[in-house]
């Protein structure tokens, strides 16, 4: 006897396949989006970058490096492993700003 009214579940890969299936109708609508959004997110890139390279937020981000250390230090972090951790975090800063130098 087959079982009325009972409708499978949709997982969450079944909604991927479903949109993946959709085509774009109307490339035009979307170059106009490609257009406002790159006429705003390059002034707000270039601004962002400003702020990282200023004296005084270089100075900031260096304090906050220093504070993070000493936090890491007194909750028992040894020397070795908080050192690694700032770098870590310093570098990964540094990819964040590089990526947006490269979109701007």
């Amino acid at each position: 006897m087959a079982k009325k009214g009972k409708k499978k579940k949709q997982s969450i890969n079944d909604l991927k396949a479903d949109k993946q299936k959709e085509t774009i109708k109307d490339f035009s609508q979307t170059k106009d989006i490609v257009k406002v959004l790159s006429g705003e997110i390059g002034p707000l890139v270039e601004q962002f970058l400003g702020a990282i390279y200023n004296v005084d937020v270089a100075e900031t981000f260096a304090d906050s490096l220093i504070h993070i250390y000493n936090k890491l230090r007194e909750e028992g972090i040894t020397k070795q492993t908080a050192e690694k951790i700032i770098i870590e975090y310093s570098a990964n800063v540094d990819r964040f700003a590089a990526v947006l130098r490269k979109k701007d």
